[in-house]
């Protein structure tokens, strides 16, 4: 019957799970599939005793069933004695602790300064750069800390003297200006051994190979090279600072202990800028580039034509072609034996074909003065485009997801606004100093007809 009844289960799980050949597994698919049927761990121990017990004659099943029961029995014996030894382990300890508890009496509220403090210092240690001489004392403040925490033991004098040096000796090195040779982590996290001067706790500096500030990284315990130096004068002051010699030299530190130099690896620079305004922030700068060129091109060009006007008025009687104003002269000296209205006409459309020269791409300029505000205000629509979409998708939890159309939308404001500033100044220069020369233009006209027709009456 039992019999029977395997073959019956068998067949039912046959049936219900096809079967795979263990050839055609991969080591993890076996894996799993021992897990399943229960062919590791205990299951599969199990599952091999009772195999053997099934396969084994009726006196081995009495001899292994007996020394199974002697086994459980044994063990029932041994675990009766662990429980108690454990009560009586647990009784000891809970007199220990009473006793402990009357010794300290008032005392007891120390362990929790004491654990506070050393958790402060160890803090205060590692993230300062004075570790660079004076390493590991945070791991002895740890296992301080940690006993106080367990209140197992009464502490010693001597770890409160101990607790007094630490605090004594960071009080000490803030106030010196040491050289150690140190481990350094590079830009692309090579490390290098270099001389390194801390300045108490504003800063490390080394001129090792070549002048540099440093920042402490607490979670490394090195100091590594900032990604951005300082500009301006301050790697000179290093350089000078760090050469042998005696006298007073300036060196810049940072007040904060490395809050602000580590502020200025993230403080974008200018081509950050640049690059935030994307295509409309390119094109609004290549726009205001051509358009400044332009203006200053053509003012220049016009103060030319200026001085030459104005040599030519000093010298009428010997015109020249270089200027306006010495070909307008070529045309009434070669037309003055004219009736006057006829010379009039002819120096009116001398007048008149000058005019273009001089006043040529001053339209241009004003164009770009009038389109590069309205690029920006679009590129300033586009950004904020960007910021609402940033919010729909990821809310405003995090700044940092509108912190790009933001941006663009400032940047290419900015833009726009310093394109329009400098390009109206100069289209207005030009346009002034053109219109002075067309007016000079028209006086000496004025003058000549005004010569002819007193020669004529």
């Amino acid at each position: 019957m039992k019999r029977l009844i395997g073959v019956v289960v068998l067949t039912l799980l046959w049936v219900q799970a096809p079967g795979v050949s263990a050839e055609t597994l991969s080591p993890e698919e076996s894996l799993l599939e021992r897990v399943r049927t229960g062919n590791v761990g205990t299951r599969a121990k199990e599952a091999e005793a009772l195999a053997r017990f099934e396969q084994s004659s009726p006196r081995e099943r009495a001899l292994l069933l007996g020394e199974a029961r002697a086994r459980q029995q044994r063990l029932q014996q041994e675990s009766q004695k662990l429980e108690i030894a454990s009560r009586e382990n647990a009784k000891v300890m809970n007199a220990r602790l009473l006793e402990l508890r009357e010794v300290l009496g008032p005392n007891a509220a120390m362990f929790g300064l004491l654990q506070q403090y050393a958790e402060d210092l160890q803090g205060r240690f590692r993230n300062a750069a004075t570790s660079l001489q004076y390493p590991g004392r945070e791991i002895w403040l740890a296992e301080f800390g940690e006993r106080m925490q367990r209140a197992a033991e009464i502490f010693a004098i001597e770890d409160l003297e101990k607790v007094w040096f630490l605090i004594q000796q960071e009080i000490t090195a803030s106030g010196q200006i040491v050289q150690v040779r140190s481990e350094v982590l590079g830009e692309s996290g090579a490390r290098s051994e270099r001389e390194l001067t801390r300045i108490g706790q504003f800063g490390l500096i080394t001129a090792d190979p070549q002048p540099a500030y440093l920042t402490w990284q607490a979670e490394s315990q090195r100091a590594s090279l900032l990604k951005k130096q300082p500009e301006g004068q301050f790697l000179p002051q290093v350089a000078a600072y760090l050469q042998p010699g005696n006298g007073l030299r300036p060196v810049g530190v940072d007040p904060t202990a490395g809050s602000l130099l580590g502020r200025l690896v993230d403080a974008p620079s200018l081509q950050d800028r640049i690059a935030a305004g994307g295509l409309i922030g390119n094109l609004i700068l290549i726009l205001g580039a051509f358009g400044v060129g332009i203006a200053v091109v053509k003012l220049i060009n016009i103060i030319i034509v200026s001085f030459k006007v104005a040599a030519q008025r000093r010298d009428t009687a010997n015109p020249r072609t270089n200027n306006p104003l010495g070909r307008m002269l070529l045309i009434y000296h070669d037309n003055k034996d004219m009736e006057i209205d006829t010379l009039e006409m002819r120096l009116g459309e001398a007048l008149l074909a000058e005019r273009p020269k001089i006043d040529r791409y001053l339209g241009t300029v004003k164009v770009i003065s009038a389109i590069a505000p309205l690029m920006g205000l679009m590129g300033t629509v586009i950004g904020m485009i960007a910021t609402f979409q940033a919010i729909t998708l990821f809310g405003t939890s995090d700044p940092k997801t509108m912190a790009g159309g933001i941006s663009q939308a400032l940047v290419t404001t900015v833009e726009g606004l310093t394109v329009a500033i400098p390009t109206v100044l100069l289209h207005a220069i030009a346009s002034a100093r053109a219109a002075a020369l067309v007016n000079t233009l028209k006086h000496q006209t004025a003058g000549l007809i005004a010569e002819r027709m007193e020669a004529g009456a």
